[in-house]
Parts: structure tokens; sequence; C-alpha cells
């Protein structure tokens, strides 16, 4: 039997597609009977294989459209577990609905908030305003005591004072976590193609990077830990379920489009709530795609996952570290790399310096091509 350290639940339906969003999704809710049951069936012909999972993660798409059965469903087949966490949409975060979460045993609660501006909400395309991001935040806290909030930074139009005014607004409240994301233009967008139109202008790198420090430098002031390139937390509060990925321990994914690593294999499920449901009301494991890695290509991911936490990553552990200081005698990039504090190399520990969290991808790409 493997330990398995994390499950992931992909919930693919939408009220309304974000444009900006790649994630998989559909707005055909008359499935949502045929999925649940689907579900239950993949995870019952996956879980005989495994540990119980100590993290739950119901991401989406929307889980909030879903009821509590659909999550007590779950929680009930898996049996033991510490941190369970549900995404909400603040339209969706009701005082009755979260009690009954709540009551089912999920434990976190992930509210994607974006921003604070209705303005900028407009531009995102969002379906909920400023109020609704602070009355589902109040209530979210009178029920819950781990609470994340998500946070979209270089909007359009966009200014660092009303990013600060975001910032100031979501710690006004006690929460535990905040996740910042630069706002990304992914193909097969609405964002895209209006980009390509030319009627999407979006900030420019030297914006992008003083938001981005600014947000570090104001969340690091309010007492919260910068644990990852695009995560912070209080003392304790870090995200277990993420961690688990930029760890790479073993993750079970279930669900349409969602992947699973699992002892040095990988896999996604096929992207079609028809198909998925499909396959599974034969007993049939939806897989669409899988790659098992050999010995070099683990060891590159775990430094490519790695090198996302602040902490860094032991080379020792993964038999990389007498290979660095053997490339170091002879790649001036990585010479570079290190005198300027983009990495720091503190026997056995690579991490990103302050200049490197930015530019994290062209770095960690740099030692990737170095070392492999």
């Amino acid at each position: 039997m493997e330990i398995v350290h994390s499950l992931y639940i992909h919930v693919p339906f939408c009220r309304v597609k974000c444009p900006y969003c790649d994630f998989f999704s559909v707005p055909n809710f008359s499935l949502f009977s045929d999925y649940k049951k689907a579900v239950l069936e993949e995870l019952s012909l996956r879980s005989p294989d495994f540990v119980p999972f100590p993290t739950i993660y119901f991401g989406g798409g929307t889980p909030s459209i879903l009821d509590a059965n659909f999550f007590y469903s779950i929680l009930y087949s898996v049996g033991q577990f510490s941190e369970v966490t549900v995404e909400i949409n603040p339209e969706d975060a009701r005082k009755d609905y979260l009690l009954a979460l709540k009551e089912v045993g999920v434990n976190r609660i992930s509210l994607g908030i974006q921003t604070f501006s209705d303005s900028l909400l407009k531009v995102l395309g969002r379906r909920q305003t400023s109020l609704e991001n602070i009355k589902s935040l109040e209530t979210a806290l009178s029920i819950f005591k781990n609470v994340s909030v998500d946070i979209i930074y270089g909007i359009p139009t966009q200014t660092l004072k009303e990013l600060e005014e975001d910032l100031e607004m979501a710690t006004s409240f006690p929460i535990k976590h905040i996740s910042t994301y630069a706002l990304t233009i992914y193909e097969g967008t609405t964002f895209k193609d209006l980009e390509k139109a030319g009627k999407l202008i979006l900030p420019s790198d030297s914006v992008l990077s003083e938001m981005y420090y600014f947000i570090k430098e104001f969340l690091t002031e309010k007492g919260f830990n910068h644990y990852e390139i695009s995560n912070f937390s209080l003392p304790g509060f870090e995200s277990k379920h993420n961690l688990s990925y930029w760890k790479l321990k073993n993750y079970l994914g279930i669900g349409a489009s969602s992947a699973s690593y699992i002892k040095s294999k990988w896999w996604r499920n096929i992207s079609s709530v028809e198909k998925y449901i499909l396959l599974l009301g034969n007993s049939k494991l939806p897989v669409e795609e899988e790659i098992s890695y050999q010995e070099e290509q683990e060891k590159e991911l775990k430094l490519l996952m790695g090198l996302r936490l602040t902490e860094g990553v032991d080379l020792k552990e993964i038999d990389l570290d007498e290979r660095l200081k053997e490339k170091l005698k002879r790649s001036q990039r990585l010479k570079t790399l290190l005198e300027e504090e983009f990495l720091i190399f503190e026997e056995p520990i690579l991490k990103l310096g302050e200049k490197g969290y930015f530019v994290s991808n062209t770095v960690i790409s740099e030692v990737i091509s170095a070392l492999f």
C-alpha cells in the first residue's frame, strides 16, 4: 500500500467562465448528479491502493456550486484527514452553506476575492461586488478559523495604490493565508483574444516587479511568512496540501482533467465531463495521459518544484550537491546568478535569492539547464 499525502477533487462546473481562466470547466449543470457518482466511483477504484489522505482539496471550477452532501460523500469515503480545503466563490459564502460544510468536516476555506475594487472586478469579468467580497470574508471568518484569500495583481489599469488598498482590506480581517497571483494571459481564453486584438494592455514587467516586491514587503510587515513564490501565511498556516506538490510528495487527483503523481508516475484524467462519466459508468479509469519518470527526471522535477519554496531545496537529499559544485567550476552563468544573488547556495541548501523571486521561471530554468 502506497502512502499518498494529498487528495485533490476537481469540480469542473462554473456559472460563467472568467475571461482569464484556463482551468478546465463547463457550464452544463445537468451533469452534476452523474458527475458526483463518477467521482465516487473513481475514488473507490483508486483508494484501496493508498493509505488515507492527510489533506484534501476541492478545487475547480466552482466547488461551492455543489451542496454539502457532495463533500460529505467524499469525506465519508476517505475517513481520515487533517486539512480539508474548499474553494469558495464570494457569492456562495452564505452562513447556512458554510456551516453545513463545517459540519461535514471542511476546516479550511479559500475565497476567490481577487480584488476589492468594483471597477477592477468588472475588468476581470468577475460576478461579485466589493461589498460581497467583504461580506463573504466576514461570514467565513465567523465560522472558520483557517481562511485563505486569493488576490490578483497586474490587472489592466490597476495602480499600486489600488493594490495597496486590496492588501490593506484583506489584512484588516484575521485571515491566515493569502495567495497573490500576477494576471497571466493563456491561450484559449477570452483575454488572449482581446490581447491579440490590441484591446487588452497588460502592465509592463517593471510595473509587475514593483507590485510583486511591494506585496512581499507589505505582507511580511503584517507578520505573514513568505513561504512560496506566490504564497504567504501566518506561522503554522501554510497550505499543507500545496506543500505536498512543491515537495513532490505523492498526490492523487480525482475528477475530469485532474492530475496525479504517485511513485514516480504522473498521469492526467480526460478533459471531458461526458467521457469521464461514461468511462467510470463502466468502471474504467479515465486516464488520458501518463508519464513514468526515471531517476534523473525525478531529481529534475524535485529541483524545479522545490525551488518555488523560499526555504529552497536540500541538494544532498536528491544527490545533486556534488553535481552543483562541479558545474560551478565551469558554468559562468551559474556563478553570475549566485554572485548577483538571484540564487543562494548555503550548502546543501539551494534557494532563490531576493532578486530571483520575480524572475523565478528564468532562474530555475537556468539551474535546470546547467545541472541536467
